[in-house]
């Protein structure tokens, strides 16, 4: 019809036209239907509004008259859409677009220039007819796809519910399985395959849930069902919680409906665990000795744990008792009363009161509990007979006055003892001094010649009183250092002449055993800071033991060098050595390795001793070395004094 070029057409009357105007009109009202076809079966497609619209306002310029100066727009709930050539002009066309009774936009047809008049402006009537035609379909057409898009936003969402669901399933009135979302796959480690078409009991664990889904009574009107169960999956038994909602016929027949199930398995084990530890806090609590009362702001037991031999009517055990009708037997709070402390301050308190009837001492505090606001809303009271522990506090401080009395008369004792002490030392120096001098004096022959027999004789004396000095001095010593009462004097002391002097005063017992006694000083200038008398003796104990427990032809060795700060001397021999499980016990005092050694090699346990606390009074360190069979190194370490 696009190319038709009649100069007359004959009409079914059998009546001949011939008019330009006539075939002019006939062309004009070809193009219309046209216009009208196109846009129809842009209709009938279904396709997206946009693309729609977009294809009437191209398709509504070529059913003008003048369609070559002819253009079209449609504006739609804010959104306009034109032809390539639209132009706002004076010349224009208008149908409202109305959609469910309400204008939503218009439908607009547009001369670029002026044309003649016709009936609306240069628009007649047929033109008008064709636009209010076409938003007429247009209309519906809106209506149409805003209800679809509703349909499918609402399918959306639905879909996106179901399948984000804990458990969801669809059945029909035979109770099998239309639909299941992913989570009821995943939960029940199946496909979709083997649950579509399944029957619900064989997924719901619930004969209740079952006779609901099956049931057909049409007075059944219960909106759902809600029940819990258990199901015995490959990894072990799990709980589901289930929701049905039934789906109804106009008749109230269920025609199936939907069921979410939701896994509580976790759930389960925690209520179940935190009902185990709600059990075991209440075994505690009611197993606790003390009384334990929980107690409101009306001063009402709300709990305890108080047990009682009375008997107690179910009317009292349903009751909130006041505190003080319990336990103080009164028909009135305590004036003061120390609860009511609490509620009001916010602290702790407590007091004790003494039963007159059997004497018993019970020890009442109250503590406090806040709640969200930072207020008291209850007192926990605490209650306990304290009579014993008052007793035992009473014949507590009873002892200790007892004891201190005992300190004070030890003190007194410890001070007679150190006079005594400081006597005996006298007392038994001054004959002492007297048999070592006129040993020595016989044994040097001042006195006159001796026979080889009393040479030998006062030789002996000599010793003997030498050793019983060294004794004395020891445990003289060991007592004044125990209450730290040893007075030193310290000056510099060249180290080198301390270890001559020890080794002088030690040769005659290395000549005897044919002990080899070896020195390595590395500096003869050293000098330390000490007492003259006190840290000799150190040495003198460190060769005495090394000389005792060396055997015969055995050798000693003295090492003295510095190391830093400090002065480090060493006493090595190659005698009968210790074990490792005695070195730790060496320098306590009075300790002997075993009794054998006592009657052996001699000794008091009391050197290693007294060279230990002398030398820690000195500032250094002492330490012990040895191997069982091997021999035995002694290690001294002293500070050393500046020179200047």
């Amino acid at each position: 019809m696009n190319n038709i070029n009649l100069d007359y057409i004959i009409l079914d009357i059998g009546v001949t036209i011939n008019s330009g105007n006539e075939i002019s009109l006939l062309t004009q009202r070809e193009k219309e239907l046209e216009c009208i076809y196109s846009i129809t079966n842009l209709f009938d497609m279904h396709i997206p509004l946009k693309s729609l619209l977009r294809g009437i306002v191209k398709r509504i310029p070529d059913a003008c008259k003048f369609s070559k100066d002819a253009a079209a727009c449609i504006m739609l709930d804010g959104e306009f859409y034109h032809s390539e050539n639209y132009q706002d002009t004076p010349w224009k066309l208008t149908a409202e677009i109305i959609v469910h009774g309400k204008v939503r936009g218009k439908l607009q047809a547009v001369y670029l220039d002026e044309k003649p008049d016709s009936d609306i402006g240069p628009f007649s009537k047929e033109e008008k007819k064709l636009l209010d035609i076409i938003v007429s379909r247009l209309g519906k057409t809106v209506e149409r796809k805003t209800i679809e898009d509703a349909l499918l936003d609402s399918e959306k969402r639905y879909r996106v519910i179901f399948d984000s669901s804990p458990l969801g399933i669809f059945v029909d009135r035979d109770g099998m399985i239309t639909h299941c979302n992913r989570s009821f796959m995943k939960i029940f480690r199946t496909s979709r395959e083997h649950v579509i078409g399944a029957d619900v009991s064989d997924f719901v664990n619930d004969e209740m849930l079952e006779k609901s889904l099956y049931s057909t009574t049409r007075n059944d009107t219960f909106p759902y069902y809600e029940s819990e169960y258990s199901f015995d999956l490959p990894g072990g038994t799990a709980y589901f919680k289930s929701y049905y909602v039934p789906r109804r016929s106009s008749d109230n027949r269920i025609e199936g409906g939907v069921c979410l199930i939701a896994d509580i398995t976790k759930d389960k084990v925690s209520e179940d665990a935190l009902q185990q530890q709600k059990e075991l806090l209440s075994s505690t609590f009611n197993a606790l000795q003390d009384l334990i009362v929980v107690v409101d702001r009306d001063m009402r037991v709300v709990t305890s744990n108080w047990k009682s031999d009375m008997p107690v009517s179910i009317e009292e055990k349903q009751g909130h008792p006041h505190c003080y009708n319990c336990f103080m037997q009164r028909d009135t709070p305590c004036d003061p009363c120390y609860i009511k402390e609490v509620f009001s301050t916010g602290d702790v308190a407590d007091f004790e009161q003494v039963n007159p009837e059997d004497g018993k001492i019970m020890e009442y505090r109250a503590f406090p509990v806040f709640g969200k606001d930072n207020d008291v809303v209850m007192a926990v009271e605490h209650i306990r007979d304290i009579t014993e522990l008052k007793t035992t506090e009473t014949a507590l401080k009873s002892s200790t006055k007892e004891l201190e009395k005992a300190y004070e008369e030890l003190q007194s004792l410890d001070k007679l003892k150190d006079e005594f002490l400081s006597n005996l030392r006298h007392e038994l120096n001054t004959p002492l001094t007297s048999i070592k001098g006129f040993s020595e004096l016989l044994y040097d022959g001042t006195l006159g010649s001796l026979t080889d027999a009393q040479l030998n004789a006062i030789e002996k004396v000599v010793t003997k009183s030498n050793s019983l000095q060294s004794l004395i001095d020891s445990l003289l010593f060991a007592s004044s250092s125990q209450g730290g009462t040893v007075k030193y004097h310290f000056e510099d002391l060249l180290l080198n002449d301390i270890l001559s002097s020890s080794l002088q005063q030690m040769a005659s017992k290395a000549i005897d055993k044919d002990l080899s006694i070896s020195t390595e000083i590395t500096d003869d200038t050293i000098t330390v800071a000490g007492d003259s008398d006190y840290l000799p003796r150190v040495f003198l104990n460190l060769l005495d033991n090394a000389i005792k427990f060396t055997p015969n032809d055995g050798r000693v060795k003295i090492v003295a060098s510095c190391n830093g700060e400090n002065v480090c001397i060493s006493v090595e021999d190659n005698g009968i050595g210790i074990s490792q499980e005695y070195i730790q016990n060496l320098f306590q005092k009075f300790y002997q390795i075993d009794s054998s050694s006592t009657r052996s090699y001699g000794g008091n346990g009391l050197g290693l001793y007294i060279s230990k606390v002398i030398i820690e009074d000195h500032g250094g360190n002492i330490w012990v070395e040895s191997e069982e069979g091997l021999g035995t190194k002694v290690h001294v370490e002293l500070p050393k004094v500046s020179k200047t």
